[in-house]
């Protein structure tokens, strides 16, 4: 064949180099493998290219039912312009003969996961709409999904599927009348296959699921990922001379290893990088080092106890709408109570929180025009650092995927000096191109996670008129690569690109679009107020979790919904790119990327606690299918690390569940709700009508177990791991609804749930306490963001704890009867608590009287209703000092003493 010599020689090539960079120029056209068409399963295609070349083997039907197979071959150049010859082969005297040309085929590749397959075998002709054979949204670490053969007895060959512990064969071969035909299995193992002989319908005849007749055995002694030596133990009437068993084969595709690019993060070149982001800008839908001066640097006093921002990871900062010492609090200013300002206010808290009052007000940004969308605030030393920017928005999360809603957004940083506490000075201010989307600081270094996608005025998103479509091709002929990258503005004046075509990479894009959007992230380091580290990724962003060592984007490769948000088609299997990067001194660097099954959460902000690093390697809680779609949820856990093998690939270590431990992270129909990893453990919530609470031992990331589980009332949409043992769970209580014949598949939720439970053995998980506030209709602003929970050790046996939350409550609902039927709004503000006991056996929750900060007035025919935004079901926060309480909502501040008493709002 000639691909065999291609082949050799690039195999040849590839062990002088050492090593193979991955370049997108080196992406192959269309994922390798196994390909079919879902509504005629039975048949399908193996495709693999190499050295210019790409050949397809065809496993399918005769006219009689009888399997047979065809072989095409051609240039890559050609794929979707020209029809190749296609070829039967035969067997003859103890060995193969000249093939013959039995019709043509012409393979037009969609994109990676998508293509079209056109035929024509003697006067019949069709076509084929196929997609990868997928079995498992693993990617192996040892790949040797392919096809191999015999180079000293050429003629037949194995086709090979390793798809995480799923492994397939299709072993391609002859009949005693030498001529082709083939059988084919899938099972759960490595090393031996079962196959089968398979009946069906040829490519022109109406369909028939095809009959199977059981065929043995094959196994595989794996020498390596190109070599391996084939055991026969098969019923199959085959052609004397074939030497099956015994037989050394060969990769005649691609081992993984010279794949890289098909697999991981890719690098540009300038002129590919323009190419990408220019079909990137036609494929988009539309939605209805900079330096300064160095400080010194600055100092960290110890302080008195306060309470800090509620944090995912210890020593992993994050930005939060409060920040305080323990003599000052800082919020950013509203209008209205309604409208985010481009100002910060400052209170003044006294006595160790005996006393607060409102003491200044600066503006910050650029003016009336800055961007308050986003916004968070950080204390570093003396330093208050504001990150704000740009918000943008569309129906029900879609804008996570809109390219088109993500152009003109800018991200600023600014760094204000509170030397004088009272008096917020700025020092430096950075203006980055792009939708802030996340951001971290560890140390001395802030990292920003934004979306950038260029504008380019006069260019129509979505063009579909002949005249916005010339319009754009002649844009894109003449715009410069500058003009579509992110600039950086500072202090000074001074404007830059940000990044660069070398610090710009592509993940694998699967059946996805190729999207002109850049996930950027930046480095500033706060010493030296500078921005001194920067990277891209080229496509759209799902959540970022960072650890004290390194930063994970996550992007789903499938789409959820369409441009006007309406749900999309549940796929066959919907699968989450993974890309680390490590956090260094002096430079990021990509470590590597892998793909697991399912998607995180869809809510942003509780995405990240899907995530976890420890001892190096990464958690991932995903779902894989949704009551939307009306099918059954599946939760399961994935274990990555990167891989000494494979370098710039994570490595699947393991995940759940799996054959041998097949119990689930939740029942049928339950959907994943609170996840909090703690150590070697994580902790789960699942919810349908009562609340599973799993405990998964990860002591052995290589066989992870669901150690325990506990089923109570309600659910739990916040997990918060406390000493000695404990754990708290916060969201809804809940009650069944009734069975009116269809099982009663939900429950009504009730009022807000606080749950103690102790987790000191894991096997045994016990729910201490539970405590109920308000009825049907209450809501907490912990339900959607975490920052929203203070805690603060007052001694060794006593914390106190505080949640903001807007309650209904009363003797009668607004209307209706039954656990369905809504209460009036009662009071907004803060649920205090305090949890006394140093051991789990002596552990207890007891509510103290809340901090009220707007009450309703009863009459006829309901109460008042709260403020437009209610601080306590959205943006509250709340401050906790041992002499007092401050909780803050819409740029205003509430007092409560150790009395009692509530002041404000000031």
């Amino acid at each position: 064949m000639k691909l065999k010599s291609a082949l050799l020689g690039l195999a040849a090539l590839f062990a002088c180099s050492g090593a193979w960079a991955a370049s997108v120029a080196d992406r192959s056209p269309f994922a390798q493998g196994l390909w079919w068409d879902p509504s005629r399963s039975g048949s399908g295609f193996e495709m693999f290219n190499a050295a210019g070349q790409v050949m397809v083997i065809w496993y399918t039907f005769d006219e009689a039912g009888r399997p047979t197979w065809y072989t095409a071959q051609g240039t890559q150049d050609s794929l979707g312009q020209q029809s190749w010859p296609l070829m039967k082969h035969r067997w003859l005297n103890g060995r193969k003969v000249q093939p013959v040309v039995a019709g043509s085929l012409k393979l037009t590749p969609a994109n990676s996961e998508s293509a079209e397959v056109a035929w024509e075998i003697g006067s019949q002709r069709g076509t084929a709409k196929v997609e990868p054979f997928i079995q498992s949204g693993v990617v192996n670490e040892i790949d040797r999904s392919g096809t191999w053969f015999d180079a000293a007895n050429s003629g037949w060959g194995l086709t090979l599927l390793e798809q995480g512990d799923v492994t397939g064969a299709a072993l391609f071969t002859y009949d005693a009348a030498g001529e082709p035909t083939w059988a084919a299995g899938f099972e759960r193992g490595s090393g031996s296959v079962a196959l089968s002989v398979s009946s069906g319908a040829c490519p022109w005849c109406a369909y028939r699921q095809p009959n199977t007749v059981p065929a043995g055995r094959v196994s595989f002694d794996f020498r390596g990922e190109a070599s391996l030596t084939l055991r026969d133990r098969t019923t199959l009437a085959m052609a004397s001379g074939l030497g099956i068993d015994g037989a050394n084969l060969s990769q005649l595709s691609r081992p993984a290893s010279m794949r890289a690019a098909d697999r991981q993060l890719a690098s540009f070149d300038a002129a590919a990088l323009r190419s990408y982001l220019a079909a990137g800008l036609l494929s988009t839908p539309v939605y209805q080092g900079v330096d300064f001066s160095p400080p010194p640097a600055p100092t960290v006093a110890s302080v008195p106890p306060v309470s800090s921002t509620n944090l995912q990871e210890a020593g992993v900062d994050e930005a939060a709408l409060v920040q305080s010492t323990s003599t000052h609090i800082y919020t950013y200013g509203y209008s209205n109570g309604t409208r985010r300002n481009p100002t910060v206010r400052v209170a003044r808290v006294e006595g160790g929180g005996a006393s607060a009052k409102a003491v200044g007000l600066v503006d910050i940004g650029t003016g009336s025009q800055t961007p308050m969308g986003i916004a968070g605030l950080y204390l570093y030393g003396s330093n208050l650092i504001s990150v704000h920017g740009s918000q943008s928005f569309s129906y029900a999360y879609a804008w996570w995927t809109s390219g088109a809603q993500w152009t003109n957004g800018l991200t600023q940083v600014e760094i204000l000096d509170i030397s004088s506490p009272e008096q917020p000075v700025s020092r430096w201010r950075a203006d980055i191109d792009g939708y802030i989307v996340s951001s971290r600081r560890v140390g001395s270094k802030l990292y920003l996670v934004s979306r950038f996608t260029p504008y380019l005025p006069g260019f129509t998103f979505n063009a579909y008129t002949p005249a916005q479509r010339a319009a754009n091709d002649e844009i894109l002929a003449t715009v410069a690569l500058d003009t579509m990258l992110p600039k950086a503005r500072v202090t000074d004046g001074s404007l830059a690109a940000i990044v660069q075509a070398p610090q710009v990479y592509a993940p694998p894009l699967g059946s996805r679009k190729p999207t002109a959007d850049l996930i950027l992230i930046t480095a500033i380091d706060l010493d030296q107020r500078r921005i001194v580290q920067s990277m891209a990724i080229a496509g759209p962003v799902e959540t970022v979790y960072v650890s004290t060592d390194n930063l994970f984007v996550a992007s789903s490769r499938t789409e959820l919904r369409n441009t006007f948000g309406t749900l999309l088609p549940e796929p066959p299997m919907s699968r989450t790119d993974m890309h680390q990067v490590r956090l260094g001194r002096e430079s990021m660097s990509i470590v590597g990327s892998s793909t697991v099954e399912g998607y995180l959460a869809g809510n942003p902000d509780q995405a990240p606690f899907r995530l976890s690093e420890h001892q190096g390697k990464l958690r991932v809680v995903t779902t894989s299918s949704n009551g939307i779609w009306g099918g059954e949820q599946r939760n399961r856990l994935t274990i990555l690390e990167p891989s000494t093998v494979a370098p710039g690939l994570l490595k699947t270590l393991s995940w759940l569940p799996n054959a041998n431990r097949p119990q689930s992270l939740g029942k049928p129909g339950e959907q994943l709700h609170g996840t909090r990893f703690v150590g070697d453990r994580l902790y789960a919530v699942t919810f349908k009508k009562v609340d599973p609470l799993y405990v998964v031992d990860l002591s052995n990331s290589s066989d992870p177990r669901i150690a325990g589980a506990l089923e109570i009332p309600g659910f739990s949409e916040y997990l918060h791991p406390l000493p000695n043992g404990l754990l708290l769970g916060f969201g809804k209580d809940t009650v069944p609804a009734l069975d009116f014949g269809d099982g009663g598949q939900f429950a009504w939720y009730q009022g807000l749930q606080m749950a103690l439970y102790d987790v000191s053995d894991a096997g045994k998980p016990v729910e201490k306490q539970r405590l109920v506030i308000g009825k049907r209709g209450s809501q907490s602003a912990l339900l959607q963001h975490h920052h929203a929970f203070s805690s603060l050790a007052m001694g060794p046996d006593l914390t106190r704890i505080a949640i903001p939350a807007s309650v209904s409550d009363g003797y009668a609902p607004m209307y209706g009867s039954g656990p369905s039927a809504p209460f009036p709004w009662a009071y907004s503000g803060l649920l205090r608590f305090e949890l006394r006991g140093s051991t789990p056996a002596d552990a207890r929750l007891t509510a103290m009287e809340p901090l009220v900060s707007n009450r309703a007035i009863f009459g006829y025919p309901y109460p008042s209703y709260p403020a437009y935004p209610d601080p306590g079901a959205t943006d509250g926060r709340s401050v906790l000092f041992p002499n007092g309480t401050v909780f803050v909502g819409n740029g205003q501040f509430w007092h409560q003493g150790e009395s009692g008493g509530v002041t404000g709002p000031f």
